[in-house]
């Protein structure tokens, strides 16, 4: 007996939910399915908007990432070519030191060469 109204107060409230929704379809029905339609469109914006950002934002990560790595290679080759231009002028200033050395021994054999 207890479970036969068990059966009943399950059934009876179920009704009273069904009733409870009949209501409130009746009442906000338009309203709800156009809250829904909205709300559906919302997170359609928000996802479309998502997806170009992130689209967006890896184009530029790929970007900057080119940049870097020309501007490191054009760093290099500006490197490279300062440090061969100053090895051209050190190997100048010693062939300036030599070619001084070879003058001032000239000009000592001719000095000899006048004393005698």
């Amino acid at each position: 007996m207890a479970e036969n109204k068990e059966k009943n107060d399950t059934v009876d409230n179920q009704k009273e939910i069904d009733r409870i929704a009949a209501v409130r379809e009746l009442i906000f029905g338009e309203n709800m399915k156009e809250y829904n339609s909205e709300f559906a469109d919302v997170y359609s914006k928000i996802q479309s908007l998502k997806d170009a950002t992130d689209k967006n934002l890896h184009e530029a990560v790929t970007n900057l990432e080119n940049k870097l790595a020309d501007l490191e290679s054009l760093m290099d080759h500006k490197f490279q070519d300062l440090n061969d231009d100053l090895d051209k002028r050190l190997a100048d200033l010693d062939d300036e030191k030599t070619d001084r050395r070879k003058l001032g021994k000239a000009l000592e054999k001719i000095a000899l060469m006048l004393q005698e």
